[in-house]
């Protein structure tokens, strides 16, 4: 493989992580709003379940430590 054709790939998968980033911050956004049309007693046993606190404390950045 010619350095041309590797610096391709990397930007492509540098363009992919972008794109990702991007969408686990809508869907972020999405589930924090879908849980604000809970009730309180529904909103309160979803935010306890740790895969929800796992989804919204990820920050961009994480994924490398």
């Amino acid at each position: 493989m010619d350095e041309k054709s590797l610096m391709l790939q990397l930007f492509n998968k540098d363009k992919q992580i972008a794109e990702l980033y991007v969408l686990i911050d809508t869907l972020q956004t999405n589930l924090r709003t879908a849980t604000t049309y809970l009730s309180t007693e529904d909103q309160e046993k979803i935010t306890k379940v740790q895969s929800y606190k796992w989804c919204m404390n990820w920050s961009q950045g994480d994924e490398l430590e």
